[in-house]
């Protein structure tokens, strides 16, 4: 969705080749052969040159009138849910940071750990990331120094949860105490199944977190 809003935007020279390499990452990301390296640097080259306050002006357009609506009840009643119980919340995605906070600020959770992009000296972006690419084993990598941090502070949690709907973030649900695949891809489901993780749809129902 974000690739046609750019397009919109008038951010893209040729559209239909840059859909159609999107197209081709969306079909690798499902069978497990995506080079998350050149999917970042596809997704941000429209946004190089371009400063951070006029993306971040479509940002919040293109997630109030896209994403929000889009948005599954039972993840947001089973976040909500936790944010009652006292738990500390976070979305965790291989998307970019600059797509992913506004995101997770409108759901209050608690933070968001995605792949950042650099910007130069005037805050313009270069095209490039910075830090931790959070996908597959950098989701990882990133929740364990989230969690570095917090027992720093003396605030680390006693218990993880986590949902996904992709066999691509195995290394993130066989990282937390409570697995959940949500929605799941075929080999995520059968994943699952073999473990006795719950299968969620979201779509239908959720679980209570007092179940796990």
């Amino acid at each position: 969705m974000w690739m046609r809003w750019m397009a919109a935007c008038g951010w893209i020279e040729d559209v239909e080749a840059f859909m159609a390499i999107g197209e081709r990452h969306q079909s690798e990301y499902h069978a497990g052969t995506l080079d998350i390296h050149e999917h970042t640097g596809h997704l941000l080259s429209p946004l190089i040159g371009r400063h951070r306050d006029e993306v971040r002006r479509e940002v919040d357009d293109f997630v109030e009138e896209m994403v929000m609506p889009r948005l599954l009840e039972g993840g947001i009643a089973r976040l909500a849910e936790h944010g009652e119980a006292g738990h500390r919340t976070l979305i965790i995605s291989a998307s970019m940071h600059h797509l992913v906070g506004p995101i997770a600020s409108r759901l209050t959770a608690d933070g968001a750990l995605a792949t950042h992009p650099a910007f130069d000296d005037q805050g313009r972006f270069t095209g490039e990331t910075t830090g931790i690419v959070t996908f597959r084993e950098g989701k990882l990598a990133a929740l364990d120094a989230w969690l570095e941090d917090a027992s720093q502070l003396k605030r680390a949690p006693q218990a993880l949860w986590g949902y996904s709907d992709s066999h691509n973030d195995l290394p993130l649900l066989e990282r937390v105490d409570h697995p959940h695949a949500t929605q799941p891809d075929a080999p995520l489901r059968q994943f699952a199944e073999a473990r006795g993780w719950p299968v969620v749809d979201w779509r239908q129902s959720h679980l209570s977190i007092e179940s796990d």
